[in-house]
């Protein structure tokens, strides 16, 4: 790319980082390291290494510099996630502002995965363990991050992330701490979720924020259809087709039977229970829904519901357009920062 163009860009993105007011919390240095760091990320090809930065930002100093400024620079990570937060809830209010639609949660998980170290390595990459990846149905070597979304209408945005080390936390706990970093507000929210996080603490959490849930949830779960305790999947086998609704979604239709009442931890909630139309009705084919707010109807749960797959593209775009596998760095505060 023409150094011209080069120096353009950069100029550019400086100019947008100091609409965010970035300058007046982090020196020249850490802006100008920050400003190659964004433009040699969104280059072409870029497969995730300090070097490929390096050289597409026409970095004029040693590369060793770039890493030095992820491990031990003298900048405040936290305060720069709270400016992004900061800026994405102020984008979000506006879209609600405009379109007048709900304000949703999403959280999610995703896997990094990395090559595992020999026996003899002298030093290897801090937080790595075995983790289940849902993509390659498998456990696989690397680092686990759970991500929270922020959307409405059709902006969304990255609000908050932790890694995940068995030894320190749970998936739920993190949840709930992150789901706690969100602003109350008088917007309808909804937080959605796949199977793994519709835990007590986690809709607990929700309840005590004002927000509702919309989740996947397991076929195990208890529920209390005309008073009689059973789960999903017991109550299930005894659902016939004329017992469902037809429901449209996008382009697909489900026939769902819509389930009103207590489960365990929740005194009042709704289940829909749902089979692809093109597919038979068996319990291998069953997928089940969870909403907190009883006042949706079923097509507006399952409509809310497909909202969540903007962090599943988010996580796929991240890994191929931005090489989120890629990186190599070893120190769990530079993957942080990075």
């Amino acid at each position: 790319m023409p150094l011209t163009y080069r120096v353009a860009h950069q100029q550019e993105i400086n100019n947008i980082l100091r609409t965010w007011r970035f300058p007046l919390y982090f020196s020249k240095p850490v802006m100008n390291h920050r400003v190659h760091f964004l433009d040699g990320v969104m280059t072409r090809g870029f497969s995730g290494t300090l070097t490929d930065i390096h050289r597409e930002s026409c970095y004029s100093q040693d590369r060793r510099t770039l890493s030095h400024f992820l491990t031990h620079g003298k900048w405040n990570e936290q305060h720069l996630m709270r400016i992004i937060q900061q800026q994405s809830w102020e984008s979000i209010k506006r879209e609600v502002k405009h379109t007048q639609e709900p304000i949703f949660v999403i959280i999610d998980d995703t896997v990094c995965r990395k090559t595992k170290p020999s026996s003899q390595a002298l030093s290897s990459m801090q937080g790595t363990d075995f983790h289940y990846s849902h993509t390659e149905g498998k456990s696989v070597w690397g680092h686990a991050v759970v991500q929270e979304f922020i959307r409405c209408g059709e902006k969304a945005f990255p609000y908050a992330f932790s890694r995940y080390e068995s030894e320190q936390n749970s998936k739920i706990d993190i949840a709930c701490e992150l789901l706690s970093m969100v602003p109350k507000s008088s917007f309808s929210t909804y937080v959605l979720m796949d199977t793994w996080y519709p835990a007590q603490s986690v809709l607990e959490t929700c309840a005590l924020s004002g927000f509702h849930v919309i989740s996947g949830i397991k076929t195990n779960r208890i529920i209390y259809p005309y008073g009689i305790r059973q789960s999903i999947k017991e109550f299930a086998s005894h659902i016939h087709k004329e017992d469902t609704d037809l429901v449209t979604v996008g382009h697909a239709s489900y026939h769902v039977y819509r389930y009103e009442g207590k489960l365990n931890f929740i005194e009042n909630a709704v289940v829909l229970l749902c089979w692809d139309a093109t597919q038979p009705m068996t319990l291998q084919t069953m997928r089940a829904f969870l909403s907190t707010d009883v006042s949706l109807s079923n097509e507006q749960i399952l409509t809310y519901y497909s909202k969540r797959w903007a962090i599943e593209t988010y996580f796929r775009t991240m890994k191929s357009n931005f090489s989120f596998n890629g990186y190599q760095i070893r120190s769990t505060v530079a993957m942080k920062r990075f």
